[in-house]
């Protein structure tokens, strides 16, 4: 597995990062959409879109990083 990044400004309410945990080249197995300035946290274990495009535009992550904000929204629940 590899986790990648992409960002975009939200108007009002800050910078949204979307976090994808990728199979082989481009297959999207989970991914969720972080905004902090907004304490907002979406995950979608099934993800709306399998096939990431352009994903060499995206930043590479840890893991560690992804993990985290997905356990953190599982034990909120």
């Amino acid at each position: 597995m590899k986790y990648l990044e992409t960002s975009q400004i939200i108007p009002s309410k800050g910078m949204s990062y979307t976090l994808y945990e990728i199979e082989g080249e481009d297959q999207i197995q989970r991914m969720l959409t972080f905004i902090p300035e907004a304490d907002e946290l979406h995950i979608y274990p099934k993800p709306p879109v399998k096939k990431l495009y352009k994903p060499e535009l995206c930043k590479e992550i840890e893991a560690k990083f992804f993990l985290e904000l997905w356990s953190k929204k599982e034990s909120s629940k």
